[in-house]
């Protein structure tokens, strides 16, 4: 029933009404209660909540029951529902972008030196979040160095992040630990045109012990993985040109250190 509020998003209430008719079959509203544990009063308005979300139905007898649908079209639904909830708050968010950006344009504060920024990231998926949203500034170059325990992630997702970066005329210079990582790589095609373009390039260096990448000696990510399971643990994220430019610097050294592609 925690996994049902976690991944499904329902009420503790409606999870323990779902399993409930799952288990038991049709049941009226008293039933439902008395075999649950979900109040009297709560039980009408749960199961119409389940109708709602497309895991349950409602029967017109006398007393009314509510009846489960069966677990493979009740998640079908209900995860159908949660993309297109998702779809909405996020055309309404992109909807809020140049509002936003207004506002801050027009504010009076006027920045008198360079602000350093550190922010800490949490996981993989808010860290692909935030190189995105920097990637697709990157009008210069973005540097990326892979240590020898590469995190597991679909990097195709960064595709279109660099390619908008591409457009602006930026370009990418990567170090990874094997020529073999790359391999599913050279299956895109865009991968190809930008290598043939030199907009991308990479080196084989197999002692870099921890990752980390520069964008526009501007920003710089530093990932801390966990070795065993390949996992991305947390990024820290600096935005401090100086700082930049001594990781810039750092990753000019490995570069030199690399060895071309066989």
């Amino acid at each position: 029933m925690d996994k049902l509020v976690r991944y499904l998003d329902l009420t503790f209430y409606e999870a323990k009404a779902y399993v409930t008719l799952l288990i038991h079959g049709p049941l009226t509203m008293t039933e439902l209660s008395d075999l649950s544990g979900v109040p009297r009063l709560k039980c009408y308005p749960v199961a119409k909540s389940l109708v709602l979300k497309g895991m349950a139905t409602l029967t017109p007898s006398r007393p009314m029951k509510c009846q489960s649908l069966p677990p493979s079209l009740a998640i079908k639904n209900r995860l159908a529902q949660l993309a297109q909830e998702l779809e909405n708050k996020k055309n309404a968010a992109e909807s809020l972008l140049t509002l936003l950006e207004a506002l801050s344009s027009q504010s009076p504060r006027q920045i008198t030196k360079v602000e350093q920024v550190v922010s800490l990231i949490e996981g993989l998926v808010n860290t692909i979040s935030f190189i995105k949203f920097d990637l697709e500034r990157t009008k210069q170059e973005a540097l990326v160095a892979i240590s020898s325990t590469p995190v597991r992630f679909d990097w195709r997702e960064l595709l279109s992040s660099l390619a908008r970066s591409m457009e602006k005329g930026g370009s990418i210079k990567l170090i990874v630990p094997s020529s073999g990582i790359l391999a599913e790589a050279y299956r895109s095609e865009n991968v190809l045109e930008w290598l043939k373009e030199g907009k991308l390039s990479f080196r084989v260096y197999g002692n870099v012990h921890q990752p980390f990448s520069v964008f526009d000696v501007r920003v710089v990510y530093v990932f801390f993985t966990d070795p065993q399971l390949k996992e991305l643990l947390f990024s820290v994220r600096m935005e401090d040109p100086r700082f930049a430019k001594l990781m810039k610097g750092y990753f000019d050294l490995l570069w030199e250190r690399a060895a071309p592609p066989k």
